[in-house]
């Protein structure tokens, strides 16, 4: 099964792989890229000063929607005072400030901000319900929140008000509350005001002269393996983890993959359309973007493929990244419209595996001469491996990629040996980019952070004699859907709290467009009754609706093995049989 699943790794070459010399080939699963440039020693607000400095008068940042743009030196003096009037409503370093919002100007600039207050960004995806939303300001103590105003049909004054109801009789900038007892600030991105809410225009121009100098002597103190950010993510729990990473994780994530995307040979104009809240979008389209004085441009709050296609013509983007789910959507408006897309040189796919005529697709139909792939996890921050710009574009198809600069990479056996290469095995990693843990989980850290700091990804990968790298499948319980991950048991325990419900279980089905959907597979109690169309009901405006299960299918039993452990490898080929899944399944299986 190994040589049929490396079948298909033949090497190509890749520009500049290595400093000199020849390369010897590997004979066990263990490699380090060298690299010829210094990793950085610089915190996160030192990127936007230093991109100030070389080209002030260059545009930064163009948010479409909100019809804002801002070259590098105004992002810098608001970014200032942003992080002095953050100081001055009682913000003090270490501090954790929440950002739920979509992606916007506002985001950036509190990502830099906060950076520079040494405040600690918590970013929470703002498709979160209630419930989601607070759990996440609760478990890290989150002192601020920044929040959005309205979007689609998530209203946050709502929810915030759900969940404080004395959140309207508040103080702005003195809450209390016995839900959120470290919250005292909540500020909204909106042209109204809120009662008990800080509007983020006036928290802009709130320094003062006691708040700057605070801040001048902050900046200081901030050092490089600081914690700077804290990104949510899932377990085998299914309770989400705040997964902490700092400003040397980030900045150098975003220096290698700039120069592994070109940005160092051309500055680009980056079109932004996946979320900020999520590490890709955060660290290599925003931030990335903003260490190569390149222009981050914002089509859309969400992503929407007419609105990405209309950025691309209008300020002539020369990058795109995209998860696969993207992608397919981007070329089908294009082809059903009158887009021109020939300023794009760069795409990157990630946040799920590719097929290869999606990546012909991109190539071809949108006619984008460089198509490359990534890999990596939030705890990498994010990423672990990937291909070149200019790199043999059978490489992308194939999936195959080489590790990130002066970061390890081995693979390992279930007893946690090196294996030799052309051997299937769970893909670990140590360097740079490896996160400090997770915020307040010891227990948690250690499942997946050993003792010699090696990260234990999860996911199955096979490595070749040169060191190149292709992923091949995931150990742990996840779907993907659509570049977003879908962690079960946060399903099943939230289903479990129906009073019809005795049992159930979540598996992932094949999906031509998404990748793969949830399938909950559920066993009644005695005597009650339930509908597809009521799970679906129940699960409305309590969990995200992209966690809410696609089917549902109404069991008696589950299949098990002889201790009695849920098979839901065979819980997926059964939906895929009673679903009629069968076309997609091919895909799915290969």
């Amino acid at each position: 099964m190994q040589k049929a699943l490396w079948g298909s790794f033949k090497l190509h070459s890749i520009n500049a792989r290595y400093i000199s010399g020849l390369q010897t080939n590997i004979r066990n699963s263990y490699y380090f890229t060298p690299g010829d440039f210094m990793l950085s020693s610089s915190p996160i607000g030192d990127v936007i000063d230093q991109s100030a400095d070389k080209c002030g008068d260059s545009a930064a940042v163009i948010s479409a929607f909100q019809n804002v743009s801002k070259t590098y030196s105004q992002l810098r003096h608001e970014t200032e005072r942003l992080a002095s009037g953050l100081i001055s409503i009682g913000l003090r370093k270490g501090d954790r400030i929440a950002i739920c919002a979509p992606n916007c100007y506002e985001w950036p600039l509190t990502q830099f901000a906060a950076a520079k207050a040494g405040l600690i960004l918590v970013n929470i995806n703002p498709a979160f319900q209630s419930m989601e939303l607070e759990y996440c300001l609760r478990k890290v103590g989150c002192k601020a929140l920044i929040t959005w105003d309205n979007l689609l049909t998530q209203n946050y004054y709502k929810m915030l008000c759900d969940i404080i109801p004395d959140l309207p009789k508040s103080t702005p900038g003195k809450l209390q509350s016995s839900k959120l007892p470290n919250l005292e600030s909540i500020i909204m991105i909106s042209k109204d005001y809120k009662e008990g809410m800080l509007n983020f225009k006036d928290v802009l121009v709130n320094g003062n002269k006691e708040s700057d100098k605070m801040l001048s002597e902050i900046e200081k103190s901030v050092q490089f393996d600081d914690p700077a950010n804290i990104q949510f993510t899932s377990g085998t729990t299914g309770a989400p983890k705040g997964a902490v990473l700092t400003h040397h994780n980030i900045v150098n994530n975003a220096l290698i993959m700039g120069r592994r995307f070109g940005f160092n040979i051309q500055k680009p104009i980056v079109c932004c359309q996946l979320p900020l809240f999520h590490s890709f979008g955060c660290v290599h389209t925003s931030l990335g973007s903003m260490y190569y004085q390149g222009t981050s441009v914002f089509p859309s709050p969400i992503f929407h493929a007419v609105s990405s296609l209309k950025a691309i013509e209008k300020h002539e983007c020369s990058v795109i990244f995209g998860t696969p789910t993207m992608f397919v959507d981007i070329i089908r408006n294009y082809q059903s419209g009158k887009f021109n897309t020939g300023s794009l040189k760069r795409s990157i796919v990630g946040g799920a595996a590719a097929p290869a005529t999606l990546m012909n697709d991109i190539k071809e139909v949108l006619g984008i001469p460089n198509v490359g792939i990534g890999y990596g996890t939030t705890e990498t921050s994010p990423a672990v491996v990937s291909n070149r710009y200019k790199e043999d574009f059978e490489n992308s198809l194939k999936g195959i990629m080489q590790p990130i600069e002066y970061v390890e990479v081995k693979i390992i056996d279930s007893k946690g040996n090196l294996i030799p290469v052309n051997t299937q095995g769970e893909l670990c990693t140590r360097g740079h980019n490896t996160f400090l843990g997770y915020w307040d989980e010891e227990e948690k850290t250690a499942e997946v952070l050993d003792k010699t700091r090696w990260y234990h990804s999860g996911d199955l990968a096979i490595m070749n004699e040169e060191g190149l790298i292709k992923i091949v499948g995931r150990i742990k319980d996840m779907i993907i859907r659509g570049g977003e991950n879908i962690y079960p048991l946060e399903i099943e325990n939230f289903l479990n709290t129906h009073p019809s419900v005795l049992e159930v279980h979540i598996c992932g089905v094949p999906d031509q467009r998404l990748g793969e959907e949830a399938c909950a597979w559920i066993c009644l109690k005695e005597g009650k009754q339930l509908t597809e169309e009521e799970v679906k009901q129940f699960c409305k405006g309590k969990i995200s609706n992209y966690k809410i299960p696609r089917y549902v299918m109404l069991v008696k039993d589950f299949p098990k093995t002889a201790t009695g452990k849920v098979k839901k490898f065979e819980m997926t080929k059964i939906s895929i049989e009673k679903l009629k899944l069968g076309y997609a399944w091919q895909a799915f299986s290969k």
